[in-house]
C-alpha cells in the first residue's frame, strides 16, 4: 500500500514540476516577444505588487480601457515575475512578431518532418524496396 501512495504522490509532483517548466518555457517565449514589441516591464518588487501580480490571471494577454485609451498587460508570476503593460501600436507589434514566430516554427516543424521522412525512405534501400521484394 505504501508503494502505490509513494508512486501516485511521486507522480503527482512530476507532474506538477513538468508543467511548471512548461509554463516558465512559455513565459519566457512571450515575454521575448513583449519586449521585443515595446511592453514594458513592471517588476512586482513589492509586497503590494506581488499581491496584485497574483491577482491576475498568469500567461493572458488581457485587454483593458484606461483613460479612453486601450491598455495590454500580461501577468508573469513564473519567469520574471511582473507584468508587461503596453499601448495599441505595441500590441500591433506583439501580434505581428508572434505571427512571425509561429510562421518560423511551423516552417521549422516541417523541415524536421521532411528530413525524418527522407533518413526513412533511405533506411529501406538495403531491403530491397519498402518491402524487400524488389
Amino acid at each position: 500500500m505504501r508503494v502505490v501512495l509513494l508512486t501516485a504522490i511521486g507522480t503527482i509532483l512530476l507532474m506538477h514540476w513538468g508543467c511548471a517548466a512548461i509554463r516558465t518555457s512559455e513565459a519566457q517565449q512571450v515575454d521575448s516577444l513583449l519586449a521585443a514589441a515595446g511592453f514594458k516591464m513592471l517588476p512586482a518588487d513589492t509586497p503590494e505588487k506581488a499581491e496584485m501580480l497574483n491577482s491576475l490571471p498568469p500567461l493572458k494577454l488581457q485587454y483593458r480601457v484606461k483613460d479612453g485609451n486601450p491598455l495590454y498587460f500580461y501577468a508573469d508570476p513564473y519567469n520574471c515575475k511582473c507584468v508587461y503593460t503596453g499601448d495599441q501600436a505595441a500590441y500591433d507589434r506583439y501580434a505581428k512578431l508572434a505571427q512571425e514566430a509561429a510562421i518560423a516554427e511551423e516552417e521549422q516543424q516541417a523541415a524536421f518532418i521532411n528530413e525524418e521522412a527522407a533518413m526513412e525512405m533511405n533506411s529501406w534501400d538495403w531491403l530491397g524496396g519498402p518491402w524487400g521484394w524488389w
